[in-house]
């Protein structure tokens, strides 16, 4: 019995075996090409994945190449300046040319007359003999002969010449600094002018007896001399010395 169902089985792979192996080679095949595409297909999204890497990373390098310098400390950097740095860059040149300028200007007072101090600078009220009266005395009273030379103790601008104060004939000199003198008790002949440009030593007038105040004051004749601060009167005596 088993050599008979074994010889049908055999007859069969006799008859059909040809059909079976075709069959077999064609599932081989069909597996192999399933296979293969499969492959294929990965390695193309692979190939996709890494040239988008790629590209992401162009980018990224094409960005930090484009960043501007000034993020990195100690890199030497070449750039062209900018409006606001060639205007700063102007003034300070302009600044150093002014204080050069400024070191060859005079600023130290000369003498306003030639004599001796009669009295003193005071805020604090002083007895007055020809008032018989206590006040202060804004400025120096410089003791000397009637007639004497009055000049300018430095350069400025002659703001005014006035004829009716208690201190007498006067002339104000701007300088131009936050800084005026005042010269008081001068001759009517005024040899100078409002808005007249002067410098330091020129000539203002000469010393007189116009006062109203002071005139019969022990220390005789003398130039009334004052000098303001921004509009205050401080004492002569930080400015000239006699």
């Amino acid at each position: 019995m088993k050599n008979k169902n074994f010889g049908k089985i055999f007859n069969f792979f006799k008859r059909e075996g040809f059909y079976v192996v075709l069959f077999l080679c064609l599932c081989i095949l069909a597996t192999v090409a399933v296979v293969t595409t499969r492959d294929n297909r990965q390695a193309k999204i692979e190939q996709n994945n890494t040239s988008v890497v790629e590209q992401e990373k162009k980018k990224d390098t094409a960005q930090v190449t484009e960043k501007p310098y000034t993020d990195y400390d100690n890199a030497e950097q070449v750039k062209k300046p900018t409006n606001t740095e060639t205007k700063v860059n102007k003034e300070v040149k302009n600044t150093e040319k002014t204080a050069t300028v400024s070191k060859t200007v005079d600023t130290k007072f000369g003498k306003p007359v030639e004599g001796i101090i009669g009295r003193q600078y005071s805020e604090e009220p002083v007895f007055w003999k020809s008032t018989n009266s206590y006040r202060p005395n804004f400025g120096i009273d410089i003791k000397c002969e009637l007639g004497k030379p009055v000049v300018a103790a430095l350069d400025g601008k002659v703001e005014s010449v006035k004829n009716d104060t208690v201190d007498g004939i006067q002339v104000i000199v701007d300088h131009q600094n936050g800084l005026k003198t005042v010269y008081s008790n001068l001759d009517s002949k005024v040899s100078i002018s409002a808005g007249k440009v002067v410098k330091k030593g020129d000539k203002l007038g000469v010393v007189g007896r116009t006062t109203l105040r002071a005139m019969y004051e022990a220390y005789g004749d003398h130039l009334h001399f004052a000098v303001l601060k921004d509009k205050d009167f401080v004492n002569p005596d930080k400015y000239v010395k006699y």
